[in-house]
């Protein structure tokens, strides 16, 4: 009965209250009331890759745990990103004299030793039905979420409850005492004849009724106070996409590219730039009544525009299902094609505006929160997108009728083929434990080294060359211009996990302490996940034992042998 009612997928809050018995009391209250929950030990907000991880690791260690998750898809780069092609190491580190290589940094990363367990397998078992070239594994969003994120989710429903289209909508803090005290979120529950569970109309048009503590006419609304236990030590994880109890708590935090020279002090409108990632059918015949789509400046295949095969190239690049390598009629392709400066063409990359406002904007929205980001840009990336496609249909090779494609209205959960909320590269990233940042120096290095820096208190893993999607007339640091391709299998440490003002505040993903170089490195599916399950993991260890996180930086030694039951924390390299 439990397993039929969870297939459905629910985004009201009976999906909540299937999850766990904590919160069967008042399931059954009306829309607008407030509802506070203090029972969690652990209290995940965000709906990224590192959130899930995060959510699972810790309710594994036995903790009470709640994930807030803003969409009805768990998973984040993999679901409702829209990016379920995984991102892995791929370079190797070469000598410039002898061209021979140093180290196989691919090779290290793929070694089934060095991934973390549940990924690997779910992985394995998935394979590439896409036959897409970016990765080894090129899927749609619903195999891994029904095969594998799902289940999970079931088998820890007596300590992890997951509320579905949830946002944050304002943190309380003790800055006496250093702590968070409460998370106010807001769920909204479509409203009967609302199609697609409220995934009928773009994110840019939606998003101020999400973060409304108002019902609408497209929503019901329930509002829940996620309290710091009287008698426990509850720990909350900031894993969201946008930083977004680092914004409200008042914490210390970075946004955009910092300088080099004042690393600490970073606000800058210079960050990644954004895609809404969509799907392209190859349908068998021609279709008719295409939508008209809006232009968009400066469309093109960037760096292939020379290639005769570019076209080609793009639509096998992210393809998620295919019977055969070539492109052919039944194809599913994701398209996410980036910004390339020097032709300055771009694909659905939106190049042209950063999506977080700056600190001061951030600060006056805080009173009636809305994300913290720039709806202007929002909309002007799902325009770009949607132009990308009608574009890119039209510059097929001469023998395909550029009519047989169409934005698949199923595939991402939505009917207008737009992923739920977009992919983002960078977001506001925490400031750690004595000023702690992880900086490219500790992930990169020179000959002889195998690894990045070998941190005592290293709890994750991560393996990609730095990799930024810039934005146009933005200008980044000489290092970012260097060569990245010199980044080698790196620790993440635990100190990453932690902010400097919040004794009960960790953070996962993109939103670890972290320079924008770093993260442009880490922010990759691997490496995200593998940070998310040592946040849970540390954050159930300080939760039990009523800890600090600069307590549990001296006992780390005891948080990693934890860590080390659902992540690697060491390279293996023969």
């Amino acid at each position: 009965m439990r397993v039929a009612f969870h297939a459905v997928i629910s985004a009201s809050v009976a999906s909540a209250c299937w999850a766990s018995a904590i919160v069967l009391a008042f399931c059954g209250s009306a829309p607008g009331e407030t509802n506070s929950l203090d029972q969690f030990d652990v209290v995940v907000c965000g709906g990224s890759a590192a959130a899930l991880a995060a959510a699972f690791t810790a309710a594994e260690e036995g903790a009470r745990v709640a994930l807030l998750e803003p969409t009805d898809w768990i998973g984040g780069q993999f679901t409702s990103s829209g990016v379920p092609a995984v991102d892995e190491a791929w370079h190797r580190v070469v000598d410039p004299h002898t061209k021979k290589v140093v180290v196989d940094v691919a090779g290290i990363a793929r070694d089934p030793r060095n991934m973390t367990p549940f990924l690997r397998d779910t992985l394995a078992e998935i394979g590439n039905p896409g036959k897409g070239w970016v990765s080894r594994f090129c899927f749609l969003p619903r195999v891994i979420l029904d095969e594998a994120f799902l289940p999970r989710e079931r088998r820890l429903h007596d300590r992890l409850t997951v509320f579905r289209d949830t946002v944050v909508k304002s943190v309380t803090t003790d800055k006496a005492n250093r702590r968070i005290t409460g998370v106010t979120a807001i769920q909204r529950l479509p409203r009967p004849g609302v199609a697609a569970n409220g995934y009928d109309r773009l994110l840019s048009e939606e998003l101020a009724d999400w973060y409304s503590v108002a019902p609408s006419e497209r929503f019901d609304k329930h509002v829940y106070v996620f309290s710091a236990g009287a008698d426990r030590q509850t720990v909350f994880i900031d894993a969201t996409e946008w930083g977004e109890v680092l914004a409200l708590s008042g914490a210390s935090y970075l946004i955009g590219a910092e300088d080099p020279e004042k690393p600490l002090a970073g606000s800058s409108a210079c960050g990644q730039a954004i895609t809404f990632g969509f799907v392209m059918r190859y349908h068998s015949s021609a279709q008719e009544k295409h939508p008209v789509y809006p232009t968009a400046p400066n469309l093109g295949f960037g760096s292939y525009r020379d290639r005769a095969d570019a076209w080609d190239k793009v639509w096998t690049y992210r393809r998620l299902l295919a019977d055969s390598a070539a492109p052919s009629p039944g194809d599913l392709s994701l398209q996410n094609w980036g910004y390339h400066p020097s032709t300055d063409e771009s694909g659905n990359d939106y190049p042209y505006g950063y999506l977080f406002l700056n600190k001061q904007q951030t600060a006056r929205q805080t009173n009636d929160w809305r994300g913290g980001v720039d709806v202007e840009v929002l909309a002007a990336a799902e325009r770009q997108a949607f132009a990308w496609h009608d574009w890119f249909r039209r510059a097929a090779p001469q023998d395909i009728d550029p009519d047989c494609f169409t934005i698949d209205d199923k595939a991402l959960g939505t009917t207008h083929g737009l992923s739920k909320v977009p992919y983002i590269r960078d977001t506001r990233r925490s400031v750690g434990l004595e000023d702690f940042l992880l900086t490219f120096s500790d992930i990169s290095g020179a000959q002889p080294a195998q690894t990045g820096r070998r941190f005592d208190d290293r709890v994750a893993l991560g393996a990609y060359a730095a990799d930024i999607h810039p934005l146009a007339g933005c200008e980044y640091s000489e290092l970012a211009h260097s060569s990245t391709r010199s980044l080698l299998p790196y620790y993440i440490p635990y100190r990453s996990l932690t902010n400097r003002d919040f004794e009960n505040l960790l953070v996962a993903g993109k939103t670890m302490a972290q320079t924008f170089l770093a993260n442009s490195a880490v922010r990759l599916h691997p490496s995200e996940w593998s940070s998310g399950c040592a946040a849970g993991a540390a954050a159930a260890y300080l939760s039990e034992r009523g800890l600090t996180s600069a307590e549990g930086l001296r006992e780390i030694n005891a948080i990693r042998e934890i860590v080390s039951r659902h992540t690697p924390i060491d390279w293996t390299i023969d």
